[in-house]
């Protein structure tokens, strides 16, 4: 006959049962998944970003004719590094050509006006929520009664992806039609604004508004001298506020 189970065994072969169902639980369920980090109160975001800085490349040349001093960063990824190299290079060849006729075409002598032919490049870096913004300003002297200011801006995802001006809205046409009446408001309220100028410059076209910072509250966009004003008025910005465009933003980038 069989001797009755006892009651101690039983309690072992129920902990072993439990432990069993929950080991299957476990392995069927997985690991947990890895959130990523989430912004700190004053709105920074973790410095793990592919556009994290690792160390400026500094470009120096001095010559008797012009002076060339640049800066771009180094970041994790190789891919944006290239974009800024390339930015960066590309204006310093634009210079060399500009400035070209100062060797007198081979003369001994230079021009007086050409040793004080410059080219300065410089950035400044913003990083939100929504992005990790580049502000480049370039400002050279060619000749002539001044210097010329332009500005590039290169805006950056959590996950390396490029922003680009359409990405920033559901269509970017419509985005442009949208958020090119604000500016123009916002622009002649300035002191001593140029109507015409703030027309022509603010017609949504990409070329138009091509230099932008996107931030927390919505979209700076940047416009060089004599875009907007006049060059005495220097570079000339409006912050956009998300709800002036909320209709036709890209959800990707502003939420839902």
């Amino acid at each position: 006959m069989n001797r009755p189970t006892s009651k101690a065994t039983l309690i072992i072969v129920l902990v072993l049962a439990l432990a069993i169902i929950g080991l299957v639980f476990y392995l069927r369920s997985g690991t947990p998944a890895i959130q990523n980090p989430l912004p700190t109160p004053d709105g920074q975001v973790s410095s793990e970003w592919p556009s994290t800085i690792v160390k400026d490349v500094t470009i120096k040349e001095d010559t008797s004719y012009y002076s060339i001093d640049a800066v771009y960063p180094q970041v994790k990824d190789d891919v944006i590094t290239g974009y800024f190299k390339t930015f960066v290079t590309d204006a310093i060849a634009q210079f060399k050509d500009d400035t070209s006729w100062a060797k007198g075409n081979g003369a001994d002598v230079a021009p007086a006006e050409a040793g004080s032919l410059s080219l300065e490049v410089k950035y400044t870096e913003q990083k939100t929520s929504r992005a990790d913004n580049f502000t480049f300003s370039i400002v050279t002297y060619t000749g002539g009664a001044h210097g010329l200011q332009a500005t590039k801006t290169f805006s950056f995802s959590s996950t390396g992806q490029q922003i680009m001006l359409a990405s920033l809205f559901k269509n970017g046409d419509t985005g442009l039609k949208t958020i090119a009446p604000y500016v123009r408001q916002q622009l002649s309220k300035e002191p001593g604004a140029n109507t015409q100028m703030i027309s022509d410059g603010t017609v949504p076209t990409e070329a138009n508004f091509q230099n932008f910072v996107v931030t927390d509250a919505g979209i700076t966009f940047i416009f060089d001298p004599y875009q907007v004003a006049p060059y005495s008025s220097g570079t000339q910005t409006v912050e956009v506020p998300l709800s002036a465009f909320k209709s036709v933003a890209s959800p990707d980038i502003f939420g839902k």
